[in-house]
């Protein structure tokens, strides 16, 4: 997977932090769009020549956001100026003609609409440096399918190209309706981090914060994902878990490959916690996203740690060290942390 950032160039003060938490995440990309009809022309160039040098700074290729309301934003010669700043891709949105988009693709390389097109409208382009990529929603409830997504994916493969899509932010999110830009409606409020994996997990290969900020917890979590392959799941500790307890589940693990249905089994966790200073007492509540633990009665189970799946009856054998605070997702041989606090 490849990350992205945004920037708009209503919003070029948070551009350069924004490329530079994105840069330290490990992310590659940059996007912005450079036909909002609330934008002025005034300044329009120096202000997108401002925000491609930023992300060149940290080093992130830009792809700009195209339409024919570009030339009144930038003026004569648009797609020649935007290559002689540094615009790695222009990605056709709307309004064009096929031989209007072979004439931009002659200057710079191109993105298509992955949320707009079909596989026939795509066949004129297939000698080309394509690559497709998807809307966001800023209105709530207009935001597509998961499985809308999946199709565009299957598409893209028929001509090697790649796909991206947008996550929503969960810090500064662009105006004026301030309701987050996701390609996928059910991920406009969940973690950014879990909405990339799910995207991901549908053969996505670049994901982009189509909002103008993220929390640094945020970036610290699609780091983790992007550098080092792992889904770290924030929680809550139970009262009086040990320390070492808590520790040792930051360890990464994955699920076994014999996946459960009901719980999330960590591959190796016996070996690592069968001699811990576990819980004395099991018997607790386990619902959905609660994080357990097989105490000495479950013999050679002990210390397997699992996470609830869906809601669990109590059992003695079992003790809950914590809940997870973010969104469950099939993590099928994922590396995983648990961070409880």
């Amino acid at each position: 997977m490849r990350l992205g950032a945004s920037a708009y160039l209503a919003h070029a003060p948070l551009a350069g932090p924004t490329f530079e938490a994105a840069a330290a995440a490990g992310a590659t990309l940059a996007f912005t769009s450079l036909h909002i009809p609330e934008d002025s022309p005034s300044g329009a160039r120096a202000a997108a020549t401002a925000l491609v040098s930023a992300a060149a700074s940290s080093g992130l290729s830009v792809v700009a956001d195209v339409s024919p309301n570009t030339a009144r934003l930038l003026g004569d010669s648009p797609w020649d100026f935007l290559r002689s700043i540094g615009v790695a891709r222009a990605r056709i949105d709307f309004g064009f003609s096929v031989p209007e988009i072979l004439s931009i693709a002659a200057v710079l390389p191109i993105a298509l609409n992955a949320s707009t097109l079909r596989a026939a409208d795509l066949a004129p382009f297939a000698d080309l440096d394509v690559e497709l990529i998807h809307n966001f929603y800023p209105r709530e409830w207009t935001g597509l399918a998961l499985s809308s997504v999946a199709s565009s994916v299957a598409v893209a493969r028929q001509f090697g190209w790649r796909v991206g899509a947008f996550i929503a932010g969960d810090s500064v999110r662009r105006g004026p309706l301030g309701e987050g830009l996701p390609t996928v409606e059910e991920h406009r409020t969940m973690p950014p981090l879990f909405q990339a994996f799910e995207l991901v997990d549908v053969g996505v290969a670049d994901v982009y914060v189509g909002d103008p900020a993220l929390t640094d917890h945020s970036w610290e979590r699609l780091g983790s994902f992007v550098r080092d392959d792992v889904v770290v799941l924030d929680g809550v500790a139970a009262p009086g878990v040990h320390p070492v307890v808590i520790e040792a589940l930051a360890v990464p693990d994955r699920n076994r490959p014999d996946a459960a249905e009901a719980m999330i089994r960590l591959e190796h966790s016996r070996e690592r916690f069968a001699g811990l200073p576990l819980p004395a007492v099991g018997g607790q509540p386990r619902p959905a996203g609660a994080v357990t633990v097989q105490l000495t009665s479950a013999g050679r189970y002990c210390g397997e740690v699992a996470i609830t799946l869906r809601d669990l009856p109590a059992d003695d054998r079992v003790a809950v060290l914590g809940a997870l605070t973010v969104p469950l997702a099939a993590l099928g041989d994922q590396s995983l942390t648990i961070v409880l606090g």
